[in-house]
């Protein structure tokens, strides 16, 4: 009894290993292809800020503006872009010693329905103009 009890016992955990599955499925990676341009306020290039690149159900791109310049990669596809221009906030008592940052960009380019849009392609060439005003 004790051995077909143990032949038992094996099988099962034989075959509840085997399963269908094949093994483990690599993570599929969002594709994404290079972008640059130039942005800016009431036309003159933005000196300093974030451009969020971002497709529904994609964690955003964030590429940083200096001199109205920007460039990186950004997810392939009809992207939503969010143009951030921080200036320092005021100190929270709680925890005066971490920075707080506050958005100063028109509030019709930021957040999710932002004036800005980008169709960006695998193929390229990918350079964009965005041109806001307050």
């Amino acid at each position: 009894m004790s051995r077909l009890c143990l032949a038992m016992c094996i099988g099962l955990a034989i075959f509840g290993n085997s399963g269908c599955g094949g093994g483990a499925k690599p993570p599929v990676v969002d594709p994404v292809a290079p972008v640059k341009g130039t942005i800016t306020l009431d036309g003159k290039p933005l000196p300093a800020g974030e451009l969020h690149f971002s497709t529904l159900g994609v964690p955003p791109s964030i590429l940083q503006v200096k001199d109205g310049a920007f460039a990186g990669n950004a997810p392939v596809g009809e992207d939503l872009v969010e143009a951030y221009i921080f200036i320092e906030g005021p100190a929270n008592p709680r925890y005066p010693e971490v920075p707080t940052k506050v958005n100063t960009a028109p509030a019709k380019y930021s957040g999710p329905k932002s004036a800005l849009k980008a169709t960006v392609t695998k193929a390229g060439p990918n350079e964009f103009k965005f041109a806001m005003t307050k």
